[in-house]
């Protein structure tokens, strides 16, 4: 009797690789997504955005840029990978194409869209983004800027801080998006020149109006940080009638205010338990807070400015903060705001601002958010916004699968798109004809039969 092909001992076997099977896929994965996309009828959308005429071509430009949104949600992020997906024989069917575009197929795509195709690129974002608080009567505006950095020549990108001290070419982004959906309802992709107070408020007003407009009578409330604060911002806010909070830059005048702020400790949020005869509350251990009226400041008296004063514990990782010359212990946090609550309820609602970041965050890690795609300003401006519409889609699939699943009584799983990528969006398996179906066949894994389950639970085959 031979011996065992499976034996430890002797020389490892020598077997033959052959690179031809074009039944596999390397993104099975991306199935359910892409027939999420199909539902929300995403490619019929983004014909809208195609400019009228023109030549004869081999791929249709709606379906390019749909390629294009799959792609970043499988995690490309430069067009150079998208030549990695060419032959998957899943891909092509899935996304209706006959071939898989070349980079200059992809780069022509964006590079053509007309600034009525912006337009239409961003009522998709919005309406997309207005879908994750459909029942809703209130909303949080969150507003924020970002910064693409260049390495190259790019079209309208010039000098500014872009983090970390480094003075480099960028281009300077605004991004609004809903806190209670964690979506992006609007976006104005800029050069990387600074922002006056005028385009602000532009950017501002045409993101509430796209919402009212979308849902009438809903109830706003607006956040962001200081490098939007104005008092021509402040007159537009009390104008529009719309509660805010805005973190306030701390200049000379208004540090020399601080004098007359009477702090008083932050509560903390846990529950605590007091024994019998016990009247004292619990405090957060080195913050307080104190609240200054708005004259004092040369403000609107509707308006008032709570400050957060941090102690410093750790020299080597001091608070977020101004630091005040006569205090070196401390850092100093001030928040100008229209609501009549308590300034612990005020800084608080500041600090759940910390959800936007989440969009940038997860654009850039997972979509390339940060990477500029191309030469030319309106293929960057295009696919910066390709990716957060592939963005706002994902949020929407993800809600739509844990919906589905509490409403079925089946078992939830939360899972971001980081997360995602590699576990489901990125699973090797292949498609098989079988009589007059196709099949696709995944590795044999619990874990793996858990995502489907969850996420494509009809599409399982036992």
């Amino acid at each position: 009797m031979g011996r065992s092909s499976t034996t430890r001992r002797g020389p490892l076997p020598r077997p033959k690789v052959v690179v031809d099977d074009p039944h596999l896929t390397r993104f099975a994965g991306v199935l359910p997504f892409v027939h999420f996309c199909e539902a929300l009828d995403l490619p019929g959308l983004l014909t809208a955005a195609v400019p009228a005429g023109g030549r004869r071509r081999i791929h249709s430009v709606h379906r390019v840029l749909f390629a294009f949104i799959v792609a970043a949600v499988i995690g490309t992020s430069r067009l150079a990978h998208l030549d990695w997906y060419e032959g998957d024989e899943l891909l092509l069917k899935l996304l209706r194409l006959s071939s898989w575009p070349v980079r200059k197929v992809f780069s022509c795509a964006l590079e053509m869209i007309e600034d009525s195709g912006v337009a239409a690129l961003l009522n998709i974002l919005t309406n997309l983004g207005l879908r994750s608080i459909q029942a809703a009567t209130s909303a949080v505006l969150d507003f924020d800027s970002t910064a693409v950095v260049a390495f190259g020549e790019q079209a309208g990108a010039l000098f500014g801080y872009c983090g970390k001290g480094r003075n480099r070419r960028r281009h300077h982004p605004l991004v609004a998006s809903i806190a209670e959906g964690r979506a992006a309802v609007h976006v104005k992709y800029r050069d990387g020149s600074a922002i006056d107070a005028d385009e602000a408020i532009a950017f501002f007003a045409d993101t509430v109006k796209r919402v009212r407009d979308r849902k009438p009578g809903i109830d706003l409330k607006i956040r962001a940080d200081a490098g939007f604060w104005s008092s021509k911002m402040a007159a537009w806010f009390l104008g529009q009638k719309i509660h805010f909070a805005c973190s306030l830059p701390l200049q000379a005048g208004y540090k020399l205010a601080l004098w007359k702020a009477e702090f008083s400790p932050v509560e903390t949020m846990d529950p605590v338990v007091l024994e019998p005869g016990d009247d004292d509350a619990d405090y957060d251990e080195g913050i307080d807070i104190a609240t200054l009226p708005g004259p004092l400041l040369g403000m609107d008296e509707r308006l008032k400015v709570v400050v957060i004063r941090r102690r410093i514990h750790d020299p080597k990782a001091p608070p977020s903060g101004k630091k005040i010359a006569e205090e070196p212990d401390s850092r100093y946090h001030a928040i100008v705001t229209s609501l009549d609550w308590d300034a612990t309820d005020c800084w608080r609602f500041y600090n759940d601002r910390g959800d936007a970041e989440r969009v940038f965050k997860t654009g850039k890690q997972a979509l390339a958010l940060g990477h500029l795609v191309s030469q030319v300003f309106r293929a960057n401006e295009v696919a910066f916004i390709l990716r957060l519409i592939a963005y706002n889609a994902d949020v929407l699939f993800q809600q739509a699968a844990e919906r589905a699943a509490m409403a079925e009584q089946r078992p939830v799983v939360h899972m971001g798109l980081k997360a995602r990528q590699p576990r489901m969006y990125g699973l090797a398996g292949r498609l098989l004809r079988v009589h007059d179906s196709w099949v696709l066949r995944l590795p044999r894994s619990r874990k793996v039969a858990a995502l489907w389950a969850f996420y494509a639970p009809e599409a399982m085959r036992t």
